[in-house]
């Protein structure tokens, strides 16, 4: 009886290390992105004028580490857009960046902005559709909001608007205190186990419920976007991170 109870005993043993090391075996390998901007990575980043896809790196200020946006010149408003970015089931990714955002005292709307599509190259494919829609079907925005005028569809004034795609149905957003004029680290991380966003200031996180995602690639996608002088967004560095959990 012994020798069976040892037997039965060494093949479930034998079951969880077999199983341990096949799983680790096939998980998916890490993937990590990082740019500290000493020069524009433009195989990774395209730069845009708002409106057009075409390729405009000079409406962008890049000195000393710093990558500098600004909607001082309202003809040539720059935006920053990743290429698509391939997920995995299982997978968790993540966009960090060290940021300082700059409201002067017209209308400003700097966005964080996360997209899926099914597109494979940085630019993207047209559509019969506004440019927008070529970005894919948005998943999630974190809006600096600065507009004291009183006709708003977006809530809050004057805040950081942390909002799903069916905020306007659901009332799922957030609204943060903003943070002007100083370095701050933000993320913003999408899990595809549990369609959880999460969005990081500092120290402090908040978390929307999204839709499950149901194409390929994920794009992010940053502006300055505002009316009148002073509205700046100047990064300092940019990780991109895909881990599979």
């Amino acid at each position: 009886m012994r020798k069976i109870v040892v037997i039965v005993l060494f093949l479930v043993i034998s079951f969880f290390v077999f199983s341990i090391i096949f799983q680790t075996r096939e998980q998916p390998p890490a993937i990590s992105y990082s740019f500290d901007f000493d020069q524009m990575d433009k195989d990774f980043w395209l730069m845009g004028q708002w409106g057009s896809f075409k390729r405009a790196y000079d409406l962008a200020d890049v000195q000393n580490g710093i990558l500098t946006m600004t909607s001082d010149n309202t003809e040539a408003i720059p935006y920053l857009l990743s290429k698509p970015i391939e997920l995995r089931s299982g997978d968790v990714i993540t966009l960090t960046r060290k940021v300082k955002i700059s409201h002067g005292s017209g209308m400003f709307a700097g966005g964080l902005a996360m997209y899926q599509t099914n597109d494979s190259e940085l630019i993207p494919d047209g559509t019969d559709g506004s440019w927008f829609t070529a970005l894919g079907d948005g998943i999630c925005l974190v809006e600096y909001s600065y507009d004291l005028t009183p006709n708003q569809k977006r809530p809050g004034k004057d805040i950081i608007r942390f909002l799903a795609a069916d905020w306007e149905y659901n009332d799922n957003f957030k609204l943060i205190p903003p943070v002007y004029d100083e370095w701050i680290q933000e993320s913003l991380s999408y899990d595809t186990r549990s369609s959880q966003l999460t969005y990081k200031l500092g120290d402090t996180e908040y978390k929307l419920s999204s839709y499950k995602i149901d194409q390929n690639n994920i794009r992010f996608f940053m502006h300055a976007y505002g009316a009148g002088s002073g509205n700046e967004v100047d990064i300092d560095s940019i990780e991109v991170t895909v881990i599979n959990k």
